[in-house]
């Protein structure tokens, strides 16, 4: 009789701790506009090329290489986001020649969830640069995947980090 007490006694007190503690829920807060967060000047600072032709890859990282050292040499380009005008600005420097045009308008290709930069959009020099991850006021890279084309066919993608000047 007592084993039986003691084990009703153990699974009350089970049930009753598993039904008093309730979990506080978490709040993440306001949603980072990724406007500001692109807003500002930005330097070149590290520069990864990505054989997208090698078949026995089975991500594109696989076969990541840091280019860096033969691309920054000397003076990095710097590129200038400005939120309220919507334009942007280049200065000239080392990988400026990932760029085929060094000032105009920049737009978000989803201004709430972007994926993508778009340089020029609806004009001639339209240029499109992927988001490799988000960027939000508190970061401190902003990453652009950059691809090199030979017709249709893309030969080799750049991943661009920028630092935050």
């Amino acid at each position: 009789m007592k084993t039986k007490f003691n084990i009703l006694t153990i699974a009350l007190c089970c049930a009753l701790s598993a039904i008093s503690c309730k979990r506080d829920k978490k709040e993440l807060g306001d949603r980072p506009s990724q406007t500001n967060g692109i807003s500002g000047t930005w330097v070149l600072s590290r520069v990864d090329q990505i054989d997208v032709n090698v078949e026995v890859a089975f991500r594109e990282s696989d076969t990541l290489l840091s280019v860096t050292e033969a691309i920054l040499t000397g003076n990095p380009m710097e590129i200038t986001f400005d939120k309220s005008s919507s334009n942007f600005t280049t200065k000239a420097g080392d990988g400026i020649e990932f760029f085929e045009t060094t000032l105009g308008s920049w737009a978000f290709d989803n201004a709430d969830y972007p994926s993508k930069v778009i340089l020029n959009a609806s004009q001639s020099n339209e240029a499109t640069y992927n988001l490799v991850k988000p960027v939000r006021p508190q970061d401190s890279y902003l990453v652009l995947k950059y691809n090199k084309m030979c017709g249709n066919q893309r030969t080799v993608s750049y991943h661009l980090w920028y630092s935050r000047k």
